[in-house]
């Protein structure tokens, strides 16, 4: 269970005027596993992950980075086999790694798009559309 997310770095920076076609890419890694302490009345214990989280706009037309932590929970066991995995080989079982990255993304994606908005870029992912009907029957065109 996620129990705590925080940025600690938010940055965008536009380097040049889009022109013509031009292509996001998003990425997302975990840069540090370690143990957190807190005081619970419960066994369970938590681990905090760093992370880093880029848009990047190419060809080099601007890029987007945040860099956080979220606070994971789960049973003292859980926890310690985690923590050696990530000591061991820098990886998280996938049962972990995709609740914890839905979180992440989520929360990034939306502050992303302010952002990109705030300094005129198309936004990285598309945003939904209404449509008339007779747009709907229309075949879609290739791009």
């Amino acid at each position: 269970m996620i129990i705590n997310f925080r940025l600690n770095k938010i940055s965008i920076e536009k380097k040049n005027m889009p022109k013509g076609s031009i292509e996001a890419k998003n990425n997302l890694r975990i840069t540090d596993v370690r143990e957190e302490s807190i005081s619970s009345l419960t066994k369970e214990k938590a681990l905090n992950l760093d992370f880093v989280f880029k848009v990047m706009y190419e060809p080099k037309v601007a890029e987007v980075e945040m860099q956080g932590n979220v606070t994971f929970m789960n049973d003292a066991k859980a926890v310690k086999d985690i923590l050696e995995n990530w000591q061991k080989n820098k990886k998280i079982k996938q049962e972990v790694a995709v609740p914890i990255f839905n979180h992440i993304l989520s929360k990034c994606n939306v502050k992303a798009l302010a952002l990109e908005e705030d300094v005129e870029l198309p936004f990285h992912v598309p945003i939904p559309r209404v449509k008339t009907k007779a747009e709907m029957s229309q075949p879609a065109k290739a791009s």
